[in-house]
């Protein structure tokens, strides 16, 4: 590493502890960068055969401030999510060289409530689509959330809310569960449906296990011909997974941290949508992923 960029990313490290020292407690993620393949796994209602395998590149930045009533913290976040399926024998969904982008904003707003209940407000304005047409309504989508959530101590909290989310392909709303348990060696967080994390300390190693949902509605706008040489317009592309596995991450410096994770990949499905087809829903076998990433988490002094 040459001297220019060590001193680059020193200051870039040290402008977002400066402004996330609030959060110097939290297990909190303030950057970074992640890369997730899903191998080729068979399409199982699919007139031909066909295997879908996809790559996704995942970038997010949080900036953390804490206002001056010590009561209020917001989150400005930046997320931009590629991903790009590739279909053997893609004869009739059409989807090889597409690159669907998801690029979004998050104001996330944490408030002190009396009894130890705290508020969190999320809303996530978000474009999602192949941008291979000029910006319009349908490449716009709002998520959000509301939750209450109640700190018995600082090593256990529970609490409840709802979101509007697209993490499984369709926008819906979802109830929302959260519980958190904590140890100096271990920590257990649940947001449920999107999110299972279990994670224990060993000194700069931590090892864990996941359950994670992703993805979303993307306006695609393309043509395809269908195994009946019929001609349709496919407007919407509706694309999700989730992952169950291990992971591993190692803390390379008081700033950096290292994050390598693999296991199974279930419920993957991809849906094609359009006003002059029924829509046609591929469903994809069950099969291995792997995932590897770089954040920048600030130190946690229990460790």
């Amino acid at each position: 590493m040459t001297l220019s960029y060590r001193l680059l990313l020193n200051i870039f490290c040290g402008l977002l502890l400066l402004i996330s020292t609030p959060l110097m407690s939290q297990d909190f993620q303030l950057a970074g960068f992640s890369f997730t393949r899903l191998p080729g796994a068979e399409v199982t209602n699919a007139p031909l055969n066909q295997e879908v395998e996809v790559n996704e590149y995942n970038f997010f930045l949080n900036l953390p401030k804490q206002l001056k009533n010590e009561k209020t913290v917001l989150i400005n976040g930046l997320q931009y999510r590629l991903v790009t399926p590739s279909v053997d024998n893609d004869l009739n969904l059409g989807v090889n060289g597409k690159n669907l982008h998801l690029l979004g904003y998050r104001l996330t707003v944490l408030h002190q409530l009396a009894n130890d209940w705290k508020v969190l407000l999320s809303l996530n304005p978000t474009l999602s689509s192949t941008f291979n047409t000029s910006l319009e309504g349908d490449d716009f989508l709002m998520n959000g959330a509301l939750l209450f959530i109640k700190e018995k101590s600082d090593r256990f909290s529970y609490g409840g809310g709802i979101a509007y989310l697209s993490s499984f392909g369709e926008p819906r709303f979802i109830p929302t569960l959260q519980l958190t348990v904590s140890s100096e060696k271990s920590k257990l967080h649940v947001l449920l449906p999107r999110r299972i994390t279990y994670d224990h300390y060993f000194g700069k190693v931590t090892a864990g296990l996941k359950a994670e949902a992703s993805g979303s509605r993307y306006n695609v706008n393309y043509t395809r011909t269908t195994s009946l040489n019929d001609t349709e317009l496919v407007d919407m592309l509706v694309y999700s997974r989730i992952v169950l596995g291990s992971s591993l991450k190692y803390r390379v410096s008081k700033f950096i941290e290292l994050e390598a994770s693999g296991g199974i990949a279930v419920a993957r499905r991809m849906e094609l949508q359009g006003d002059l087809f029924e829509d046609a829903n591929y469903d994809t076998a069950n099969g291995s992923f792997f995932s590897f990433g770089i954040s920048i988490v600030p130190y946690k002094k229990s460790r």
